[in-house]
């Protein structure tokens, strides 16, 4: 069962067709302000974050485990305010230090609880709960997926919702239907594009295209395009929204992830088929994502290093006028250096991927000299 139904509308010519990040926690700076918690708490939790900043994965995880043990003795005068966000709070703290010590099924089983923690609360909760439990559905999603991890099947209460004995697939169904009920988009509404929504303070353009990226890559892992590409197309939506809406310009990053998308797409399209039809779709679909990922490159300053031939020829093959292309882009993510060189590296590496899988799709069309020339670059 499909989370939404979708209406593709990013065209790429007549051929059209269409991590994680996973969600944000912010719990690290929340654990910063020891005053809102209570005396019991503040010992393990300094000196699981203490441990957790030196790289003791082991010990850090006792302190959070023996945290998290005393705040679910503590009574509701004693904790304080939002009981259940500085519970899976520091649930999470525990399985991001178990994450890090490769303990994957640990860590899977901690995140699992604290959703079940969420879970309970019932129509209780309020926004700010019901995203902490998308933010660990999605989690547990992603754990699923990895070999040797067990966990439980998503259980709910609600009969319309996903049924599916693959346990990766329903948290990550969940995840995207409860963030819909959230924005109230009625299940019996047709086609609704996530860019086009008019979202709560409580929920974020990228929590949607987070949730919808990751079922998609759930779907795509198991060779189902037709469920994978609609739900990229979304994910894409909210990293390039319509400009007439109103939204701010995207940034470098999300240029670049898109890009990514849409090799994810390409890719995605050819699992099972490699006829001419999906072949010039998946070639399409790439094109794009090399013209969006060389124009945000070339805007960015990214290609500087590159011989002036060679930088020449990527805005060629992309459709640009080197001449005529415009200037670098004003808007770059400088919080940090070493941020900006990861967009950058991010940015270069999706060029890089994308110019070989094109090299695939032209070899596998029979057209080797463009092959070659895409190899060669």
């Amino acid at each position: 069962m499909m989370p939404v139904r979708v209406q593709p509308r990013l065209a790429v010519h007549p051929l059209s067709a269409f991590a994680v990040a996973l969600t944000v926690y912010g719990v690290w700076d929340y654990f910063a302000a020891f005053r809102v918690w209570p005396k019991e708490l503040r010992e393990p939790l300094r000196a699981g974050l203490k441990a957790r900043n030196k790289g003791q994965w082991e010990y850090s995880a006792t302190k959070f485990r023996e945290a998290l043990r005393v705040a679910h003795t503590l009574d509701d005068a004693k904790i304080g305010s939002d009981r259940l966000l500085k519970t899976t709070g520091i649930a999470i703290a525990l399985a991001s230090v178990l994450e890090e010590d490769e303990k994957w099924q640990d860590a899977a089983l901690v995140y699992v609880d604290a959703l079940d923690e969420v879970m309970q609360r019932g129509d209780a909760r309020t926004p700010t709960e019901t995203m902490r439990g998308v933010a660990l559905a999605q989690k547990v999603g992603e754990l699923a997926q990895r070999d040797q991890v067990l966990v439980p099947p998503f259980q709910s209460a609600d009969e319309d919702a996903c049924q599916t004995n693959e346990p990766a697939e329903g948290y990550l169904t969940w995840s995207v239907e409860e963030m819909l009920r959230l924005v109230q988009v009625p299940r019996s509404e047709g086609p609704v594009l996530l860019a086009d929504l008019r979202l709560p303070a409580w929920v974020s353009s990228q929590d949607l295209g987070a949730s919808a990226e990751a079922l998609g890559a759930f779907y795509a892992n198991h060779q189902q395009a037709d469920l994978a590409v609609p739900l990229y197309v979304q994910a894409i939506s909210t990293l390039l929204p319509p400009k007439s809406e109103g939204h701010p310009p995207p940034t470098v990053a999300d240029r670049c992830r898109a890009a990514i998308l849409m090799n994810n797409i390409s890719q995605a399209l050819t699992q099972r088929r490699t006829d001419t039809e999906t072949l010039l779709k998946a070639m399409a679909w790439a094109t794009k994502g090399l013209d969006l990922a060389t124009l945000t490159s070339y805007r960015a300053g990214f290609l500087t290093s590159l011989p002036p031939e060679e930088r020449a020829w990527l805005l060629q093959v992309s459709g640009h006028d080197p001449r005529s292309v415009g200037p670098v882009a004003p808007r770059i993510e400088t919080s940090t250096e070493a941020r900006l060189e990861q967009v950058k590296q991010q940015c270069l590496g999706t060029q890089f991927v994308l110019l070989y899988n094109l090299g695939m799709f032209y070899s596998m069309h029979n057209d080797k000299d463009t092959a070659r020339i895409l190899f060669q670059r």
